[in-house]
């Protein structure tokens, strides 16, 4: 197995300064974790490494796909699966850094794998009820459901993850089993390859949310509507997946003058803090080997763990 280290927070967090500080200690290189920084050209918006960040340490999959691209999970797990064995071979530290879970699990975890047979169109009315059913009664009437025929899938969701609470129930309806003994299946038949070890930034709720205003605004003075009405020139229409980002229909709406800058840099902090705190709740249902809050020198203790955990194995045993 390839051991892997993995620098993860909710945004803001200070993951992209440490992780090029602990790249620096350790001679290794970064594999962004981060679902948006995927796309080209949405470079303010999505807080990218600086050129001098980039200039002091390597970064990988950042910048791989135009705005119009879609980009997935699986699609990530296959390139940093190839990105951090092409570095172990090289003797590099592969530093996984980002906030992005669901890409991290994907990486770390057997990415699900629909069975074969099942009845497309049984399949498709069933999505429309479900749907239906949560327009009426709210996702959360859904997770109720999901409780009662598969609990373990339902402590890992949010109640008010609609799209992953109706596919384990769309799935158990259509197979007659639960997501989990599917995923237990899934695991089962592919081996492991890779070792993560797990340090998670974590600040104080209030000073998060301090630096989340603080960005946004640093964003906005940066140019950040400029970037995006240099997107819509170029053709990029304002329905493109990478449009999808935290905070870019807000920024739609400023460049077609629906909203006031002031208005907007509202909203925009409101729904960062939001998905921040999804995020620190998805992370802290994580085993981590650190949990920090933050401050300076953390590039040190993290590099000091590191290699600690590569002494106190012997990796051509696993």
């Amino acid at each position: 197995m390839i051991p892997v280290l993995v620098l993860a927070g909710p945004t803001a967090s200070g993951k992209t300064v440490l992780g090029v500080e602990t790249a620096e200690r350790l001679g290794g290189e970064i594999i962004s974790a981060d679902s948006r920084q995927v796309y080209r050209g949405l470079d303010i918006g999505t807080a990218k490494p600086t050129p001098q960040e980039l200039a002091r340490a390597p970064h990988h999959l950042i910048d791989r796909v135009e705005p119009t691209e879609k980009y997935s999970a699986g699609r990530f797990a296959r390139e940093a699966s190839a990105v951090i064995e092409k570095l172990a071979g090289q003797g590099r530290a592969p530093i996984v850094c980002g906030g992005t879970g669901f890409y991290i699990a994907a990486l770390f975890e057997p990415l699900f794998e629909e069975p074969e047979g099942i009845d497309r169109e049984r399949q498709a009315n069933l999505r429309d009820e479900l749907k239906a059913r949560a327009g009426r009664g709210g996702a959360v009437s859904l997770h109720a459901e999901l409780e009662r025929v598969d609990p373990a899938s339902a402590a890992r969701l949010h109640p008010n993850d609609f799209q992953r609470v109706s596919r384990a129930l769309e799935l158990f309806r259509l197979t007659g089993r639960t997501m989990t003994e599917l995923l237990v299946d899934g695991a089962a038949q592919t081996p492991q390859r890779f070792s993560p070890l797990y340090v998670l930034l974590d600040p104080q709720p209030e000073v998060l949310k301090s630096r989340i205003g603080r960005r946004v605004e640093l964003m906005l003075e940066a140019g950040w509507l400029e970037e995006v009405q240099g997107l819509l020139q170029r053709g990029v229409p304002a329905e493109a997946p990478g449009f999808q980002s935290l905070g870019y229909a807000e920024m739609l709406a400023l460049a077609r003058g629906e909203l006031s800058p002031e208005v907007t840099r509202e909203a925009i902090t409101a729904r960062t803090w939001q998905y921040a705190r999804r995020q620190r709740t998805w992370f802290r249902r994580q085993e981590a080997a650190l949990r920090l809050e933050g401050g300076e020198g953390l590039a040190g203790a993290v590099a000091a763990h590191w290699r600690q955990y590569i002494e106190s194995k012997d990796w051509s045993l696993k």
